[in-house]
């Protein structure tokens, strides 16, 4: 969520960083000298355009006023607020042209007061036989002159007028959005540094909450194994101290009840050793092609003893469609699948009594294998079902509580989950969920 909202912070920044730079080339274009400098440069290319028109008609000729001014206004068509015409020695500036002139009317008349400074500028084309130019800055207003010679004797001329009024207030403007955008590009980066220190403390502290959260488990399955190992040697020293008190008439009795007592606290430490072992130890389930049917069968046939001594009732329920073992086999690790099932058909039994039912169930949903194990016994406690799988929790007298870890340790490991499933009134229901081939 704060990865997300840090991301949309930055990607704000990014976006307003964008914006005004935008906004700056934009008012940069409003500029005066960015305005002169456009102004020139197009002058140049009417310049062109002007004389590839007057190598087409004879433009020096004196009857042929119109068609040059024709040529000049053709020019001038596109560019507003450009004016120009052409220049000889003889007659001066002739076929004025001014195409976008604003005010009512057609403008014929060349400005009086700009007509020397064209004469010369156009002489001075002539004589170099390439364009030149000049700006006249002042302070409403900038003019831009430009001549090329047209022919050998004419020359044509364009002049363009740039307001300046507001060019300080603009540059003002432009300055001021200019340091907003270095403080926001500053801002941006400082907030980048503050981000990755930000990550780089986060992955510290999850690191130390890791470690944390690990030596607390450590500490837990410690405790709890502590405890599990001290009942049983409780009771073979309890049973040893009681011999070696006895009576020398009853002393053989003791003995014997005793090593009897010992020898069965020891299979318990041993089933408990056993399980902790199978539990560190990393699974690599060797895969392959299962009957799932006769499988299971055998699975239920392995406790079917066990659960009529208990006067309780062990059954198979197959979706319609898996009794085939001819069709698409279940992939998986028979052995390890083995433990897992009998370690639930055990609990199950131990938690049902006389008179219940156990089911063992598989069916297939599409790309999944469910197997399940219920019962109709006391269910689970409310107060360990959110760590029924952890080790060391265990709802029965006698049990190691890491029967439970060591299944969901194995379905994990075969790319799947184990869930304790919401079963209506008592009973438990322990569901498995397995990739199908």
């Amino acid at each position: 969520m704060l990865k997300r909202d840090l991301l949309w912070l930055w990607t704000a920044i990014a976006a307003m960083v964008v914006v005004l730079v935008w906004l700056l080339l934009q008012l940069g274009r409003q500029g005066a000298d960015w305005q002169v400098s456009t102004a020139r440069a197009r002058a140049a290319v009417l310049c062109q355009i002007m004389r590839a028109g007057g190598e087409r008609i004879d433009i020096g000729a004196g009857g042929g006023d119109a068609t040059a001014r024709a040529v000049v206004d053709m020019a001038l068509r596109e560019d507003a607020g450009v004016e120009g015409g052409l220049w000889d020695r003889d007659r001066g500036v002739f076929a004025y042209a001014f195409p976008t002139y604003d005010g009512s009317g057609v403008k014929t008349d060349a400005p009086a007061a700009e007509l020397p400074r064209l004469a010369a500028l156009s002489e001075q084309a002539l004589a170099a036989g390439a364009p030149v130019g000049e700006v006249r800055p002042g302070l409403r207003e900038a003019v831009v002159y430009s001549a090329c010679p047209v022919t050998a004797n004419v020359a044509g001329w364009t002049l363009t007028r740039v307001a300046t009024i507001a060019d300080s207030a603009l540059k003002h403007l432009i300055l001021a959005l200019g340091l907003l955008l270095g403080s926001l590009v500053l801002a941006g980066a400082g907030f980048a540094l503050l981000l990755t220190r930000w990550g780089r403390e986060a992955q510290r502290l999850s690191a130390l909450l890791v470690a944390s959260e690990r030596m607390a488990a450590l500490g837990g399955l410690a405790a709890g194994l502590a405890h599990e190992i001290r009942n049983p040697l409780g009771t073979i020293r309890m049973k040893v101290d009681n011999a070696l008190a006895a009576p020398p008439e009853r002393r053989q009795a003791r003995t014997e009840a005793a090593l009897h007592t010992t020898l069965l606290q020891v299979r318990r430490l041993e089933t408990l050793v056993s399980s902790l072992l199978a539990l560190t130890r990393s699974f690599h389930p060797q895969r392959a092609p299962v009957a799932l049917a006769d499988w299971l069968a055998q699975r239920v046939r392995e406790h079917a003893e066990a659960a009529a001594d208990l006067g309780v009732e062990l059954k198979l329920d197959l979706q319609p469609g898996l009794e085939d073992a001819s069709r698409d086999k279940a992939l998986f690790d028979p052995a390890q699948m083995e433990r897992v099932i009998d370690n639930l058909v055990l609990n199950a039994l131990a938690h049902t009594p006389a008179g219940g039912h156990v089911e063992v169930g598989a069916a297939r949903d599409a790309a999944l294998l469910r197997l399940w194990v219920a019962d109709d016994g006391s269910g689970v406690p409310p107060a360990l079902r959110a760590t029924l799988f952890d080790p060391l929790v265990t709802g029965r007298a006698g049990g190691t509580g890491l029967g439970l870890a060591v299944v969901r340790e194995v379905v994990q490991a075969h790319g799947g989950r184990v869930a304790l499933a919401a079963q209506p009134g008592t009973g438990t229901r322990i569901e498995l969920e397995l990739p199908w081939p």
